[in-house]
């Protein structure tokens, strides 16, 4: 489960950089990061705005992310799933609602 808890914990780094950079509008709009739905690919300016208005929810559902993955390599190893398995939902749980506040906002 190390490796689970390495995963996680970079992959929340990730999610925390990709959303400073959305929140600072230095994200440039692509295929592969950010708030990426028809709404907000039709333009730069409502790819800007989505993933300004998400980045404060993608920022907390990665530092969720990577606290999850750093609790998950010191726990013992029986109770590794909680941080793993809990902290993935919530982050997910606030990138979604982060994504959903984005896409009204670029509307």
């Amino acid at each position: 489960m190390t490796v689970a808890a390495v995963v996680e914990g970079l992959a929340g780094i990730v999610i925390v950089w990709v959303s400073v950079l959305g929140w600072q509008g230095k994200l440039p709009r692509n295929g592969y990061a950010g708030v990426r739905t028809p709404a907000t690919m039709r333009s730069d300016e409502a790819f800007r705005v989505a993933n300004k208005v998400a980045a404060p929810l993608a920022v907390a559902g990665g530092v969720v992310m990577a606290a999850a993955g750093i609790l998950a390599a010191v726990v013992p190893l029986r109770d590794v799933g909680y941080p793993v398995f809990g902290g993935t939902l919530l982050a997910v749980a606030l990138i979604v609602l982060g994504a959903t506040k984005g896409v009204h906002a670029c509307r």
